[in-house]
């Protein structure tokens, strides 16, 4: 049942990045920042410390193709950082002492290391020709920010998935 909920609440915030969100960010209004709303990678990511390393894998495989399909110009750059991102917060989320702090942490590394990857991935495939120093500080400094930001009510609807329908499960994150 817990599964089925959370699909449904990460494909929600999936609508939610691609559909409203898209007319509070600032190119919207012809800024030079960008912000990258990417609350569905802060859901993995999070999703990843509490379950661990295969199922941060698995979401992040799904949910980052099915943003390659519906948004990218490539497809398979999302689905890999996503699921590389999960994995690796996945794996590192056993090695410290669980709490907010470390979640908030977790999510803007994670976030910041995803979209470093992607940015490489898509210079690679000559996709963006923006350089390194505009996309740092124009894009990825100003998204990591927003889905910091975005990333407690993602963080507060996981909590209450797991706790509402997984109460046997290790809570990972209820430490105050």
């Amino acid at each position: 049942m817990a599964a089925w909920i959370l699909i449904g609440f990460l494909s929600f915030l999936f609508l939610l990045e691609g559909t409203a969100l898209q007319m509070f960010v600032p190119q919207a209004w012809g800024s030079n920042f960008v912000w990258i709303p990417q609350l569905v990678v802060s859901g993995i990511i999070l999703l990843s410390l509490y379950r661990g390393r295969k199922v941060g894998l698995i979401y992040g495989l799904c949910f980052g193709l099915l943003h390659d399909l519906a948004y990218g110009q490539a497809v398979g750059v999302y689905a890999f950082s996503t699921a590389v991102i999960g994995y690796i917060t996945g794996q590192v989320s056993r090695q410290f002492l669980s709490g907010p702090i470390v979640a908030l942490l977790a999510t803007g590394l994670g976030q910041a290391t995803h979209l470093i990857l992607t940015y490489l991935w898509l210079r690679m495939f000559d996709i963006t020709q923006v350089g390194w120093e505009t996309a740092f500080i124009y894009h990825i400094l100003p998204s990591v920010f927003f889905n910091l930001l975005a990333a407690y009510p993602v963080y507060r609807g996981i909590r209450w998935i797991f706790r509402r329908f997984h109460p046997q499960s290790v809570q990972l994150f209820d430490k105050r």
